[in-house]
């Protein structure tokens, strides 16, 4: 931004520099004239100047390549541009474009973004940076603008735009692919649950990592006497007799469950 600021502030010092000078020979300002044409006409941005009426008094080559035309002298007024548009595609009136404005309220428009048609149909986004031109007196004596093409910056935000956009959509593809196999969980196991309740010739019973029961089928129940909600939250050495604890069966069978995936205790329904 530093270097544009800094080639905007050159092409409207180059022009003014010529228009301030005092009175010369006619050799001398054909010269000059000559020199700030080229100079102008060297750089790789678009750039035109108008009278302080808007009516264009000079253009260079990279102007004549971003309008897709030549200007008329004397005779365009404001812009260079065929047509212009908002950025929204609303059709915008050449009194209406920031070189307008500028020369009309006398300052430098910045931040103005629009979008200009060639004659061949092609639509070009750009930046603007009229800047009015006074003499040594600082009356206006017209104005210089450079057109910044910014289809590249327009092209890039268009594809960050996709890829969030794709990015959403995988996130959120994701997200359904994971309540899908959730569910699908909480179904196998709320089966797995009633097949194992519905087993009443055999006590199975399943125990966290740390030896508390967290189900207890049918035939637990009449195996081991206890009801589900009598036992459910309890550890398993419950199945033991004080002597069996106290002399390590309780460790020795919780062992055996987690390596055999059974262990042996005793029926105490009736004792």
């Amino acid at each position: 931004m530093t270097s544009l600021a800094s080639l905007i502030g050159s092409a409207s010092e180059v022009v003014a520099g010529f228009l301030e000078d005092p009175v010369q020979t006619n050799d001398e300002l054909q010269n000059r004239e000559h020199f700030y044409r080229e100079l102008l006409d060297a750089l790789p941005a678009a750039i035109y100047t108008t009278d302080p009426a808007g009516r264009v008094t000079f253009f260079n080559q990279a102007a004549v390549a971003l309008a897709g035309r030549r200007p008329e002298l004397e005779s365009d007024r404001w812009c260079i541009s065929w047509r212009l548009f908002w950025p929204d595609g609303t059709p915008m009136a050449h009194d209406e474009c920031p070189m307008a404005i500028a020369l009309r309220e006398d300052r430098p428009i910045r931040g103005t973004e629009l979008i200009v048609e060639r004659p061949d149909g092609v639509r070009i986004p750009i930046l603007p940076y009229p800047t009015p031109l006074h003499d040594a007196a600082g009356n206006l004596v017209g104005a210089v603008n450079m057109l910044v093409d910014v289809s590249d910056r327009k092209k890039a935000e268009q594809a960050l735009r996709r890829f969030n956009a794709m990015l959403q959509q995988n996130v959120e593809e994701r997200a359904q692919e994971l309540e899908e196999a959730s569910a699908e969980l909480h179904e196998s196991e709320r089966d797995f649950r009633m097949l194992v309740q519905s087993v009443t010739d055999y006590a199975i019973v399943m125990l966290d990592q740390d030896g508390f029961v967290v189900n207890w089928n049918l035939g637990a129940e009449r195996i081991k006497g206890y009801k589900a909600d009598e036992i459910i939250g309890q550890n398993f050495s419950r199945f033991y007799t004080e002597q069996d604890r106290a002399g390590g069966a309780t460790a020795a069978g919780f062992g055996h469950c987690g390596t055999r995936g059974q262990i042996r205790g005793r029926r105490l329904a009736g004792t």
